[in-house]
């Protein structure tokens, strides 16, 4: 790092010229302004000693007293504990262990100009929210709970977005899910457990609190009410975490990466967002870089193989690229109605907090000439028919405001009495900042059948 990182030594406070995409020539000072690590190689960067945080001088035996928040540590007191190795190697021991460093002689960013590197510390959702507290969550409340029990009630929740497949391991299983599936299923833990369990509701208000602060800390847009809601959630996470204390489950929270979730406020108005630091960014160049291209290789003089696999795969790409431009020049074929390549999908101008789905169905229905009756005796869909004249109506006549569409839908008489049903629906997203922008990615799916039986002749709940 400090070989990299020269050149800014002099650049920082000399500045250069640099151009724009306008054309324009600015003055620059580049400068070293965040580092994106995971909590051990923010260990080796701060100089701090494994346990305790790397923004503030808390000590590893207090991180889980939220009233141990302090200000960044003074670096003033430790650049002058750098200094000293001049006066020999006790006196610069001394120094860095009353500064509260380990005796580093050389970091890297001790001559970079303007640089305080405990503020250089970034928040991390992936690493300290996802892998450093949630899947400690998830093993303490499974613990609270019991595996049996959490088991049984995610195998009863409704197949939505995968996730009863995926529960459906035991919750040993649920901890080394890939990260994927592991996001997935934090999405519904919470309905895994309830008030009638063993666990109580101060577990409840814990596990909700903690899932409201990663949801919280992952929106790409805050505002005043934002962050005040994220340290609402996080008062009433540390409000109820004693209770996994109280279970006999945990210890103790003195441990970082829970502590580091009070610095997140801060950070994020210095910052901005978290999502921009998070690693899962670099995470997912490694999956499409390294580990799909290993997995195409025969594991035998791998690297040529990923090399070449890499360059077709660039090059398919490119061509793709190439070909959309080309008819994007012939608007339609010549039955005028559809395009000869579907559109890529479009970004979005402005941040969102849900990416847009498509609505994909099969193209055969599962069920034909279903009654009405039966929609709504087997479906449990009581009010089938009073939706279906408000839809009729409103397609009649878009116009109509909806006071105008419920008064008509009441003297609507439906001209059929049975329908065809699907009973599974998908919704489609693309994410075009991957190798693959074109390819379908399955966000969600909604599934609604009628009572039956399997094979054993028991009934299978609806």
């Amino acid at each position: 790092m400090a070989f990299i990182l020269r050149p800014l030594e002099k650049l920082g406070v000399m500045g250069l010229h640099l151009q724009s995409r306008d054309g324009a020539i600015h003055d620059c000072h580049p400068i070293f302004a965040a580092h994106i690590e995971d909590y051990p190689e923010q260990v080796l960067v701060t100089a701090i000693k494994t346990g305790e945080c790397p923004i503030c001088p808390a000590k590893g035996d207090e991180l889980e007293d939220p009233d141990c928040v302090r200000e960044h540590r003074d670096l003033t007191e430790i650049l002058d504990a750098l200094n000293s190795i001049d006066k020999g190697a006790t006196e610069f021991t001394h120094a860095c262990k009353a500064a509260g460093i380990n005796p580093i002689q050389q970091p890297f960013w001790k001559n970079l100009p303007f640089v305080h590197i405990y503020h250089c510390i970034t928040p991390n959702i992936l690493h300290q929210l996802y892998q450093g507290v949630i899947k400690h969550v998830i093993s303490w409340v499974c613990s609270a709970c019991g595996d049996a029990g959490i088991d049984a009630r995610c195998r009863r929740l409704p197949p939505i977005s995968d996730y009863s497949s995926r529960a459906s391991h035991t919750c040993l299983e649920l901890l080394v899910l890939s990260m994927t599936k592991f996001v997935d299923s934090s999405l519904a833990f919470l309905s895994t457990f309830s008030s009638q369990m063993a666990c109580g509701t101060c577990l409840i208000c814990a596990v909700r609190g903690i899932l409201d602060f990663l949801y919280l800390a992952k929106y790409p847009v805050h505002t005043t009410e934002t962050l005040d809601e994220l340290d609402a959630v996080l008062q009433e996470f540390d409000d109820n975490k004693k209770i996994f204390i109280n279970l006999c489950i945990h210890n103790d929270f003195n441990f970082p990466k829970g502590h580091f979730t009070h610095h997140y406020r801060y950070l994020i108005q210095l910052y901005e967002t978290a999502d921009i630091f998070n690693t899962e960014y670099t995470e997912r160049l490694h999956i499409d870089l390294a580990k799909d291209a290993y997995h195409s290789t025969n594991s035998k003089d791998e690297y040529p193989q990923m090399t070449l696999w890499l360059d077709c795969h660039e090059r398919i790409l490119l061509h793709d690229k190439y070909l959309r431009w080309r008819l994007s020049t012939v608007a339609l074929d010549n039955s005028g109605d559809q395009p000869l390549l579907p559109p890529p999908p479009l970004l979005p101008k402005c941040p969102l907090l849900v990416f847009p789905c498509e609505v994909k169905m099969s193209q055969r229905h599962t069920e034909y000439g279903v009654s009405l009756d039966t929609i709504k005796e087997s479906y449990r869909a009581s009010c089938f028919n009073t939706v279906l004249a408000r839809y009729i109506i409103h397609l009649k006549h878009p116009e109509f405001p909806q006071r105008q569409v419920t008064n008509a839908a009441e003297d609507f008489h439906i001209p059929f009495h049975k329908v065809s049903v699907f009973h599974r629906i998908k919704f489609i997203s693309h994410d075009p900042f991957s190798t693959n922008p074109s390819a379908d990615i399955v966000v969600d799916s909604i599934h609604s059948e009628p009572p039956g039986l399997d094979k054993y002749g028991k009934v299978i709940p609806a």
